[in-house]
């Protein structure tokens, strides 16, 4: 069980806000793989770009986001998945949080799902995030490498 509470935030590398990594794994060239990490939102800020890279976002509050120019307001539990380059910020209303899911494409992809606490464990479940309310069960689905065209 990966509990956000335990871990201390670290900024955004834009210093536009704060992440608490609860998991990650890295390539042998050591680029991320797969990163699991809570959001701490607590003002309106853009998202660092990760190219390569997919997301996907659950809201644990209510909030807006807004990516590559297209706004769409978002409730506790509410998923947004993009790619990290598109261009993305959210605007809150007051200090919310937001679990966030990043899987290397073509390598990895990731599938959130949230349940209650007394809900059983779903098989197959590769990470359990704590959430206050409720887990987000988290399986990601690795993807054979490419063969050498060779």
């Amino acid at each position: 069980m990966l509990d956000p509470s335990v871990v201390e935030p670290t900024p955004w590398a834009n210093g536009a806000g704060s992440t608490r990594e609860l998991a990650a794994a890295t390539d042998a060239d050591g680029s991320t793989t797969w990163r699991i990490s809570v959001a701490d939102l607590d003002r309106n800020a853009a998202f660092s770009l990760f190219p390569g890279l997919d997301r996907v976002f659950v809201a644990l509050g209510a909030l807006r986001l807004t990516i590559d120019g297209v706004t769409s307001t978002l409730v506790a539990g509410d998923q947004a998945a993009f790619p990290g380059e598109a261009v993305v910020s959210v605007a809150v209303d007051g200090p919310t949080t937001a679990l966030n899911v990043m899987t290397r494409r073509g390598r990895c992809r990731a599938e959130i799902v949230l349940r209650w606490p007394d809900d059983p464990r779903p098989e197959g479940v590769d990470a359990t995030v704590l959430l206050a309310d409720g887990h987000a069960d988290i399986r990601l689905t690795f993807m054979p490498p490419a063969k050498d065209p060779r």
